[in-house]
């Protein structure tokens, strides 16, 4: 007989402020994303900081950080955009093809056992466990972590991936088709996570109710639609995608189809209270 495993050590899922949290460098990239083509001079995205309650200092610092790490390049003096193919740039845009992930649970799981991997350097441990968790791993029992294989992705796609955000090269991955445990879908929170989407589908609309065409934006609301549509890339790109046999319907489906809309409709109104055309 099968033990059941109950929810253990996983990581827990952001509050929907701390989802919407800005650093002076998450919002120059967050900024740079939703110019796309449009370059941003080194004045607008000062002034972003100003919305957002950063000083010119700070935004200068990550600007420059940034440039050194090739995140982002300057096409010309005092000009910045997202570096092409940025892994930064690629993993924020993830949620655009979520839907095309899901493939039908024929109740098969990956695994990745990690007993190999060092906990003693907590930053490389956390570092590790959260690229697991980013791809809907959850730890069952002590070193042993596991989703249900219902994703339309190769097998070495998935370590490429698993490992580009962060995971130990000692991970073992195997395919399984039977486990001698039976994960509980409670161990993923997906309760905790559909009411965080659905608040977060209630904000997105709320704010699209207060910015018809052609209203003249000021700074909260320019504020509110950055902090709201960060949190809504970040709820979506860390979803771990589960089968819906286990967690019923889930409003990620609806936070999606909003959410090319709202970016675009805040992007109008960064664009405009900033003066560029």
């Amino acid at each position: 007989m099968k033990d059941d495993v109950t929810p253990q050590g996983r990581p827990s899922i952001p509050s929907l402020t701390k989802l919407a949290e800005l650093t002076p460098r998450t919002l120059v990239l967050d900024m740079l994303a939703v110019a796309a083509d449009t370059a941003l001079t080194s004045v607008a995205l000062a002034q972003g900081g100003d919305i957002m309650g950063f000083k010119a200092g700070a935004i200068r610092v990550a600007v420059s950080r940034l440039s050194t790490q090739g995140a982002i390049i300057s096409p010309q003096r005092g000009s910045w955009q997202l570096a092409e193919n940025a892994p930064w740039a690629r993993e924020q845009g993830r949620w655009r093809g979520l839907s095309e992930l899901l493939c039908p649970w024929r109740e098969n799981w990956w695994v990745a056992v990690t007993h190999q991997v060092s906990r003693s350097n907590r930053s490389g441990w956390r570092e590790h466990e959260r690229a697991l968790w980013q791809r809907g791993f959850a730890e069952v029992q002590r070193d042993l972590f596991v989703r249900p294989a219902n994703l339309s992705l190769a097998f070495s796609a998935l370590r490429q991936e698993l490992r580009a955000l962060g995971m130990a090269p000692q991970t073992v991955l195997l395919r399984a088709d039977q486990l001698s445990v039976t994960p509980r879908p409670g161990l993923w929170d997906f309760r905790r996570r559909h009411t965080l989407l659905e608040k977060v589908r209630d904000e997105m609309c709320r704010l699209l109710d207060q910015a018809p065409a052609g209203t003249a934006p000021d700074k909260v609301l320019c504020a509110r639609f950055l902090r709201v549509g960060r949190a809504a890339t970040k709820i979506l790109n860390t979803d771990p995608l589960l089968p819906e046999e286990w967690t019923g319907p889930s409003p990620r489906g609806e936070v999606i189809r909003l959410l090319p809309h709202f970016i675009s409709t805040g992007r109008t109104l960064w664009f405009r209270y900033m003066g560029i055309e």
